[in-house]
């Protein structure tokens, strides 16, 4: 690649070098685009997080309790298929016309839970699903934008901002449901209406290029959004359909990728050793990602005898400092480095899960409240240099299918752990004793569940090490 030009040579919308004058200039719109677009992100976020918490307040109202858990599944499965489908967009088509239509389903979704929600689950569930559709395309352009129009020194920052963003969410959303229950659920989905008022200053500020000559692989993401959507369904509900279904749409996958002329992701993305070591950090690392919050309030209810009430007040201050350290992890980041953050922040989520196990006998305080601050201080500094690393991989230019991907290894590890963790918690698995000196029975199933995922996450610390010098060959930033 030449240093002479301005662009990479690669299938994508072209992005200006830095400290050309086009870069500079799509810089400060990008600036001034990002607080609109986290705004935006947030509602999202409250919304997916307050839903998840009264779904079934929602199904005994409107006297169908059995359908009440797809206000969440549905919506779920919904949000994993568009994270990659929006993230890997990002290289071609335009931003602004991306967030605009991201704006519209959110408004819409939200309309239609307003004012038909009481009325019918159904119309709860299809607003929901608009609003995950919608939400999330604010959370993929902020990455995108970050990733191609802000200086590589300072994007560790914009990440860090937007794990604090993320978890403050969901913080909010959690306490936000408690009360809005007390008056009427269905103002929760008023809240997103505000972003029609940021139309205007998006539509200025919003990069508006998209890649020349380039088509949109429909086919593409339609076969690993369907795969997606198996893997999701086969850790909430397994059978054998479902396991089948997983097997043929990644095979239809992997033929089609290395048939067509044209795929959105090519074949040489799993040949890159860089990508491939970093996607597997990401899967072990965030194994137990889903499993924590769960874990915590079966061990508050079948250990203490307190209520997920009582449990989310102790458990939310950890979800608030991890909150808090995303607006400093940046600057730490930027001084110590991408591989020190990483090596530190898998140590700590490590560290913390085996904590919980060593602190259930210890008392509800330091399993529930203390304990957690461990695994989310880890968190913190995880998700920015991990990204960021992920994002180096590749050119510019291919930066959004990246980001896609990640989040979406990011959502089926997520529900692979769960589903793990959560059939052993359930079972009562490895309920004979544990050496954090609990007694047998739920003490010890939960103590060697939180041991045994400790230990998955140390292995990606060690994966890491091993790995380091491949997933940096193709930059020197660590």
């Amino acid at each position: 690649m030449s240093a002479n030009n301005e662009t990479e040579k690669v299938i994508g919308v072209p992005v200006p070098r830095e400290g050309t004058p086009e870069f500079e200039k799509m810089n400060r719109m990008a600036k001034r685009a990002i607080p609109l677009i986290l705004i935006i992100f947030i509602f999202g976020i409250l919304e997916q997080q307050a839903f998840g918490m009264i779904f079934v307040n929602i199904g005994e109202q409107l006297g169908t309790p059995n359908l009440a858990p797809l206000i969440t599944s549905i919506p779920g499965i919904v949000l994993g298929i568009v994270c990659v489908i929006y993230g890997s967009l990002g290289d071609f088509v335009s931003l602004k016309k991306m967030t605009m239509l991201g704006v519209v389903l959110l408004i819409i979704g939200s309309a239609i839970g307003f004012i038909l929600g009481p009325i019918n689950i159904w119309a709860v569930v299809i607003a929901r699903v608009l609003q995950s559709a919608g939400g999330q395309v604010a959370g993929s352009v902020f990455l995108v934008l970050v990733s191609k129009y802000i200086a590589k020194e300072n994007r560790v920052i914009y990440y860090g901002i937007f794990v604090a963003v993320f978890r403050f969410s969901a913080a909010l959303g959690v306490v936000a449901a408690g009360y809005v229950t007390k008056i009427d659920w269905r103002w929760l989905f008023a809240v997103p209406l505000i972003s029609f008022l940021f139309i205007p200053s998006l539509a200025k500020n919003l990069p508006d290029d998209h890649a020349e000559g380039a088509t949109i692989d429909w086919a593409g993401f339609a076969l690993i959004g369907a795969f997606a959507g198996a893997v999701t369904m086969f850790f909430t509900d397994m059978n054998i359909f479902w396991a089948a279904a997983c097997v043929i749409t990644l095979i239809a996958f992997i033929v089609y990728i290395n048939k067509a002329k044209s795929p959105f992701i090519t074949p040489e993305f799993f040949k890159n050793p860089a990508f491939i070591a970093t996607m597997t950090v990401i899967f072990v690392g965030y194994f137990f990602s889903y499993t924590l919050n769960a874990g915590v309030n079966a061990i508050g209810l079948n250990i203490y005898g307190i209520d997920s009430a009582e449990v989310s007040t102790l458990l939310v201050w950890s979800i608030l400092l991890a909150a808090v350290l995303g607006f400093v992890c940046g600057p730490v980041i930027k001084r110590i480095g991408r591989s020190a953050g990483i090596i530190m922040a898998l140590s700590f989520m490590g560290l913390g899960l085996i904590a919980i196990a060593f602190a259930i006998p210890m008392g509800k305080v330091w399993a529930l409240a203390v304990a957690p601050c461990i695994y989310y201080f880890g968190t913190s500094f995880f998700y920015s240099p991990i990204v960021d690393t992920a994002t180096l991989t590749v050119s510019p230019e291919e930066s959004g299918r990246v980001l896609g991907v990640n989040d979406l290894v990011q959502a089926i590890t997520g529900s692979v752990g769960v589903a793990v963790f959560g059939g052993m918690m359930s079972s009562g698995a490895m309920s004979g004793g544990s050496i954090v000196g609990v007694d047998s029975g739920a003490a010890s199933t939960y103590a060697n569940v939180f041991l045994v995922g400790g230990v998955i996450i140390l292995a990606a610390l060690v994966i890491f090490l091993v790995t380091k010098k491949t997933i940096y060959s193709r930059s020197r930033a660590e």
